[in-house]
């Protein structure tokens, strides 16, 4: 009998450290998504503006983004929207998943008034999207983006990337950038 509580309690054991392992990694579609971009290490991809809820988007221009992987857990993605080149996308993995960033500067190189704004992924599992809602350093810079949630989805066959934006629950803006066909 004293055999068959051991297993029972190993196997307690073994099950708890499995879940414990489980809630310290990260979930398989922030994984995938990460390493599907540094897999575009120096290409760069054309884009365009596919939904916006205003009616004269400055937005609404010819895109390129150009995937920069900085390090094993940090990923640039500068991109341009017509002319103006002030945009990266900053990609970092850590334990509890994978902030995005925005990154943005003047021509100069100095930094915009508003920058760095963005969130931590929420964790769950959606595929090959993954969901950023606002953090606190959004919140207290820009109080009007308490709500948002911006979002990075790759198709199911991996051609296209799509960038997403809701603030109030209600889309605002997307983008999508074709994966399959490389820009120089």
């Amino acid at each position: 009998m004293l055999g068959v509580f051991r297993k029972t309690s190993l196997m307690k054991r073994w099950t708890l450290g499995i879940a414990l392992v489980s809630l310290f990694s990260l979930p398989v579609s922030a994984q995938s998504l990460f390493e599907t971009l540094q897999k575009h290490d120096g290409r760069s991809y054309s884009g365009q503006m596919s939904f916006s809820n205003k009616a004269n988007d400055e937005m609404n221009k010819p895109m390129k983004m150009t995937v920069k992987v900085v390090s094993e857990n940090e990923i640039r993605v500068p991109f341009q929207v017509g002319e103006n080149r002030s945009r990266t996308w900053i990609l970092t993995r850590h334990n509890d998943g994978i902030t995005l960033k925005h990154d943005h500067r003047h021509e100069d190189g100095t930094p915009d008034e508003l920058t760095n704004y963005g969130g931590t992924d929420v964790n769950v599992q959606l595929g090959n999207q993954l969901i950023f809602p606002a953090d606190q350093e959004t919140i207290t810079m820009l109080p009007e983006a308490a709500t948002n949630a911006w979002s990075l989805r790759l198709s199911p066959d991996g051609k296209q990337l799509f960038y997403y934006l809701e603030r109030h629950k209600s889309p605002r803006f997307e983008a999508v950038f074709d994966l399959s066909s490389i820009e120089s």
